[in-house]
């Protein structure tokens, strides 16, 4: 009896961890973690240093762990404000979600960020600097620039892959490439964005939300995004004519391959089996770092 009114004590406070779990999408924090260890791993490759150095680089470890906690706070400033369309949208997985209260989410907001506004700048002045403009710039995009078409979509690219100019800021390795690939990397995650503005479609459309499918209408939008995929596709295939099919270059061919199947599936309407892609494409794209 005792045993059986433990569990169901503490079973509450499992879905709540689960949920938390669910909101601040520990999936993308994950791999935010490993692309920046790894990503510090290729700066470093020039200098004489070792894996011990990067171990005890606590700078670093900063950087890393005030990501987490801020990325943490983002997601879930995002699902405060998009709980209504997420409800029609996702309304299994945003149920669930309700374990943590309002309230709760809102104290871990605050919470996550103070703690990775004081590691940052126990990091350091500018990384602390560069934390409190993140910061700002997530909560900006959750509760001002999510309403407004084309430069949500361009706002959420950018915020995507923020954290690792914290890298580079750190290291200081400005290498011209970083730049080029980073681009290039962006524009796949602005055709994901707009991609996933089909998906959610009717959410955006019973609560009146300005998504580029319903502002410009269903026709107009795919177009768009058509248009932005041949551009994506013009400069990846640029970037291989300039440098050669280089190893580092072998992903890029990839993405070129799986951007022209995208536009084809858009045509069939397989919105979730492009955004599938793209997430496979996205998680490729972070592992071919190591080939930089």
């Amino acid at each position: 009896m005792t045993e059986s009114r433990q569990a169901v004590v503490k079973k509450p406070l499992a879905f709540k961890l689960i949920a938390l779990l669910s909101i601040v999408r520990w999936y993308n924090i994950l791999l935010t973690i490993f692309a920046q260890y790894l990503s510090a791993f290729v700066l470093m490759r020039d200098e004489p240093q070792t894996i011990h150095d990067l171990l005890i680089d606590f700078k670093l470890h900063g950087i890393v762990l005030a990501s987490v906690f801020s990325i943490a706070g983002g997601f879930i400033i995002n699902n405060f404000y998009d709980y209504e369309k997420d409800l029609i949208n996702r309304p299994q997985v945003t149920l669930f979600n309700k374990w943590v209260s309002k309230k709760r989410l809102l104290n871990f907001y605050i919470g996550f960020n103070s703690v990775a506004l004081i590691i940052a700048f126990l990091s350091s002045f500018k990384i602390g600097v560069f934390f409190s403009v993140f910061i700002a710039a997530l909560w900006l995009y959750s509760h001002k620039l999510q309403r407004m078409p084309f430069i949500k979509e361009l706002a959420a690219s950018v915020l995507s892959i923020a954290c690792f100019f914290a890298v580079l800021l750190h290291f200081s390795r400005y290498y011209p490439f970083i730049f080029i690939y980073g681009a290039f990397y962006m524009s796949i995650i602005y055709s994901r964005e707009i991609v996933k503005q089909f998906i959610n479609y009717n959410g955006d459309l019973v609560l009146n939300i300005q998504s580029l499918p319903v502002s410009l209408g269903l026709d107009k939008a795919r177009s768009f995004l058509g248009f932005v995929m041949v551009l994506s596709f013009s400069g990846g295939a640029g970037i291989i004519l300039h440098d050669g099919l280089s190893t580092r270059n072998y992903f890029i061919l990839l993405a070129l391959a799986v951007t022209a199947l995208s536009g084809y599936l858009i045509h069939k309407n397989q919105y979730k089996v492009v955004n599938t892609m793209y997430k496979i494409i996205m998680v490729l794209g972070i592992l071919n770092i190591l080939l930089m």
